[in-house]
């Protein structure tokens, strides 16, 4: 079961994820991607420890971030497991994104 907890610290957003992104919860990953582009943060972390999946759906949902949130912000994945970052890497996306194991505001 996936789930998302926004942590907003400065201009920083941070949504921590754990779970499955899938076609069944990027719904409700987009509608939260939604309430942070209202917040018009300089970053958004994504928290990604507790993820242990993530699917094509989901890699939508991270192209939508970067697209939603614009060239301005940065958007970081953080502490996601060797899976789910391969899984981004081979869509390109990490081009776009920066990927780390740790994240520093």
């Amino acid at each position: 079961m996936f789930q998302a907890d926004l942590i907003t610290s400065g201009d920083t957003v941070t949504i921590q994820m754990s779970g499955d992104l899938d076609a069944l919860s990027a719904p409700s990953f987009h509608e939260i991607l939604q309430q942070v582009a209202t917040r018009s943060p300089k970053k958004l972390c994504l928290a990604m420890h507790g993820l242990s999946y993530i699917s094509s759906a989901g890699v939508r949902g991270l192209v939508f971030a970067r697209q939603k949130m614009g060239d301005d912000m940065e958007v970081v994945v953080e502490g996601a497991n060797e899976n789910v970052a391969e899984t981004i890497r081979m869509t390109g996306l990490q081009h776009a994104i920066t990927i780390r194991e740790s994240f520093s505001a």
